[in-house]
């Protein structure tokens, strides 16, 4: 019986084996039908994950690079403000004077310009800079500063004309007053050669040099933080860009002066370098020297500058809106500025340079300065007319004679609202209508009973706009010599 009893389990065991078999077989090929369980598809999906995300960055560097800016994380050279700075004196104290070391700032002046305007450039955006280098027409000295007179390095070639020299005699004399603003701006020309030899005799060892005008304001956070994005030992040469002189037909670029500009170590060694002979003597004239037919020739000395700089292989780096030719006031706050960081403007008025250095030592230097945020400064927005004010002397444009826009000034702001381009007009009282595409703060005018002109922004749809275009990060533009003003 127990022998018959093992045969049968046997044969039940033998049964349940076999079925076994066949439903493991059955289950693992579903298993093998469904990725999902396959221990190598995690791994394909990596891969394919992985092979997304490099495509993905792949595209995002495409179009950084097809991208007009660079959107760089820059880090202020400037140290926390203290809560309790109140005093003039103490807005240096957050200044990166360690910078200087690496930065040479030049500023050139003429001794026939207004005092008020150079007296103020010095005490403001030029006030924390202990290595000031000052030139100009006529040796003295400012704020401590020794002032130099670069004109005196200038061979006698280039004194072809009397009446230059005269102007410039009458300097050394004492007799500023007998040279005139336009016998100044010729003297004016001659200077940025011999100022840029005289730089680098000064400071051979700066890695950057800075060059402004006394109507030059800078935002130095935002300075720092562009030159903290460069190599000095490559020949560079920053600014906005202007068309200078022509080449067979070609036209070349120099950076406009009033703007300011800047020179790496590389390019300003590779411009004041001179061949010599076997025993060291310089068989090669000055820079100046070299250029002296140019010098004489020339309205306006930035385009020698840019011109040498060429000729010796080096071309502009435009930074338009960045280094912009703009008075604060004639900004066209658009879309080319809006995101860009704020490295210069020109033609600065006095209050503007006094207001603007005070705001800047309160704003949060954490962020660079864009535009975005320097449109507060100016109070658009707050403000829906200005009577006796101008905002469209330049860039207008106005409907055809027989529109009532043209009819008054409430017609004209209408009119304004109405036109899906128009963001800010101006009226005169002459029953002409000038419709502007940007928000621009304009300038007052002179009273003329005979012309009066109101201007006006459309302040809903600036606030759209605005809207419309927040800025996630700055948008530090490329070089470029298409955009330009």
């Amino acid at each position: 019986m127990f022998s018959a009893m093992l045969r049968r389990w046997k044969a039940t065991t033998l049964i349940y084996a076999v079925l076994l078999l066949i439903v493991g077989t059955a289950f693992f090929q579903e298993l093998c039908k469904d990725n999902s369980f396959n221990p190598s598809s995690t791994l394909n999906e990596n891969a394919v994950a992985t092979d997304a995300d490099d495509t993905a960055a792949d595209d995002t560097a495409a179009a950084e690079d097809e991208s007009d800016f660079w959107e760089w994380e820059t880090t202020t050279r400037f140290s926390a403000r203290k809560k309790d700075m109140k005093e003039e004196d103490q807005i240096c104290d957050s200044f990166p004077s360690h910078m200087l070391s690496q930065v040479q700032v030049i500023l050139k002046i003429g001794a026939s310009e207004p005092a008020d305007r150079v007296d103020t450039q010095i005490t403001t955006v030029t006030r924390c800079i202990s290595n000031l280098l000052i030139v100009s027409d006529m040796e003295s000295e400012l704020h401590g500063h020794r002032v130099h007179d670069v004109l005196a390095d200038l061979p006698e070639s280039v004194w072809s004309n009397e009446a230059d020299l005269e102007a410039y005699e009458a300097l050394k004399q004492g007799r500023v007053k007998s040279v005139n603003n336009q016998q100044g701006w010729n003297l004016d020309r001659m200077k940025f050669l011999p100022m840029l030899e005289r730089a680098y005799d000064v400071n051979p060892t700066a890695k950057w040099y800075v060059f402004l005008e006394s109507d030059t304001y800078y935002v130095w956070d935002n300075l720092f933080r562009l030159l903290d994005q460069f190599d000095p030992t490559v020949p560079l040469y920053f600014g906005s860009p202007s068309p200078g002189k022509p080449d067979e037909g070609e036209t070349t670029w120099f950076a406009y002066g009033g703007s300011g500009y800047i020179i790496s170590a590389a390019a300003l060694q590779k411009l004041v370098h001179r061949e010599t002979g076997p025993f060291g003597e310089y068989i090669q004239p000055s820079l100046s020297a070299q250029y002296a037919d140019l010098i004489r020739g020339t309205d306006c000395g930035d385009t020698v500058v840019g011109w040498a700089l060429y000729q010796k292989g080096i071309n502009l780096s435009g930074a338009f809106p960045m280094f912009n030719p703009h008075a604060l006031h004639s900004v066209p706050f658009d879309e080319m500025h809006w995101c860009r960081p704020v490295i210069s403007m020109h033609k600065t008025k006095l209050a503007d340079m006094k207001g603007l250095m005070k705001w800047e030592n309160e704003r949060d230097r954490r962020y660079p300065l864009l535009y975005a945020e320097l449109f507060n400064y100016t109070g658009m927005g707050t403000f829906d007319k200005r009577p006796d004010w101008d905002n469209a002397d330049w860039g207008g444009w106005q409907e055809p004679p027989e529109s009532p826009s043209h009819t008054s000034l409430k017609a004209c702001g209408a009119a304004c609202h109405d036109n899906a381009d128009c963001l800010s007009y101006t009226y005169s009282s002459t029953r002409h209508c000038f419709f502007i595409r940007t928000m621009r703060l304009g300038d007052k005018r002179p009273l003329n009973l005979e012309e009066r002109q109101t201007a006006g922004w459309d302040l809903q749809k600036m606030q759209n706009w605005i809207a419309n275009h927040q800025c996630e990060k700055a948008q530090w533009v490329k070089p470029s010599l298409s955009r330009i003003f």
